[in-house]
């Protein structure tokens, strides 16, 4: 049993992300929700940005920040969906195939152009596959980047989101990886998922707490369907 941090887009992905580790442990390990903050409202804000923002604040201080904590860390977990490679120009920023005279100059973060649509990169990016193993290898990438360190990190990346891990578990769809945004195509298209009562197009935590027995009972199918599953477990039984 280890202490573990965990940095993702969000709570939803918190609740998936703790009891799939458990279920590769095979041990009820000790959690902490690093980023985002509980009420959404930290210093860091949520989604992929909040997580840049929190591995661009550690980057220096992350063995350090790991010691601190009571108990002490033992592991890193660092998630990102695969989307924000296939959609969010500023993780394409320092790529050889951007040509932008305020590269290396500002931040991608605080960068204006993109808000004022006026930036030049063009996706999608010439420099990366257009593919699931193309946008989990850049963005891990990225990752260990932005914390100048690998030890004792482990990189989650689903295709195209996490939600792909619940679609694989309940409906065993090939492919499933390379469906955009399975949460609205798929999961929030009717009032309910499979008995699940959907309300809207929110992700609720009440929701996503009835979607972890049916994950883990079907882990084994979802790592068949889904590579960045897979790799998910072996990058876990690495830092493990």
């Amino acid at each position: 049993m280890k202490n573990i941090g965990i940095v993702c887009e969000g709570p939803t992905d918190y609740i998936l992300l703790k009891a799939i580790i458990d279920k590769i442990t095979g041990e009820a390990n000790t959690y902490f929700q690093l980023q985002p903050e509980d009420n959404l409202q930290g210093e860091y804000g949520n989604g992929w940005k909040g997580v840049w923002k929190w591995c661009m604040e550690h980057e220096q201080n992350l063995e350090r920040f790991m010691k601190d904590i009571t108990p002490q860390l033992d592991m890193l977990v660092v998630h990102m969906d695969g989307d924000v490679a296939r959609n969010e120009k500023e993780v394409h920023c320092q790529c050889e195939a951007t040509s932008c005279e305020l590269k290396n100059k500002i931040h991608p973060l605080k960068c204006t152009r993109i808000k004022k649509q006026d930036c030049p990169i063009v996706l999608p990016c010439e420099n990366h596959e257009q593919s699931v193993n193309g946008y989990e290898e850049h963005l891990t990438a990225l990752i260990l980047k932005w914390l100048n360190q690998n030890d004792n990190v482990c990189v989650g990346i689903p295709c195209d989101s996490i939600e792909a891990w619940v679609v694989a578990a309940y409906d065993s769809l090939q492919g499933v990886e390379s469906i955009e945004n399975p949460w609205m195509r798929i999961i929030s298209k009717g009032k309910e998922y499979h008995g699940i009562r959907i309300q809207g197009h929110k992700k609720r935590l009440t929701t996503y707490r009835q979607f972890v027995g049916r994950v883990c009972e079907q882990w084994e199918q979802i790592k068949i369907l889904c590579t960045c599953a897979a790799r998910f477990e072996e990058n876990i039984r690495s830092c493990y």
